[in-house]
């Protein structure tokens, strides 16, 4: 994903993720992919500790001078957040699936329920259907 991610220009001011193991594991492939510093990922634990109120705390707390962050996670919180933030209606946010929302706000401390549009929806295995559906 984080190649699609640059094949767009989606490149991130920041990369934040979760404490866990296979959270950093991902945050450090799209930090790759992006060529995006490794050690400048970071790590907040609210993200694994506090569902959906510590993912609000974390991105209400970005540094204001970011305009594009990956933020990564867990499930159901993402899910959740996803749709609350844009007021989407999706099931589940798929294994490594990613959604890109856009906030009309100065500032991140504004960020709130509603206050997104979702932009871009995408996760691996829907390309691995459409590259079956090529051959």
């Amino acid at each position: 994903m984080g190649a699609r991610l640059k094949a767009g220009g989606l490149i991130p001011d920041a990369i934040v993720c979760s404490p866990a193991l296979r959270a950093r594991a991902t945050a450090r492939a799209i930090a790759g992919a992006l060529g995006y510093p490794e050690d400048r990922i970071g790590v907040r634990d609210a993200i694994y500790e506090r569902g959906r109120a510590g993912l609000m705390e974390v991105i209400q707390a970005f540094d204001a001078a970011w305009n594009r962050v990956i933020l990564i996670g867990h499930n159901p919180d993402l899910t959740l957040l996803i749709n609350r933030l844009a007021g989407e209606d999706l099931p589940h946010l798929p294994t490594c699936g990613l959604a890109s929302i856009v906030f009309e706000v100065d500032d991140w401390s504004h960020v709130m329920d509603g206050a997104g549009r979702m932009t871009l929806f995408d996760y691996p295995k829907r390309h691995a259907r459409e590259e079956r559906r090529a051959e």
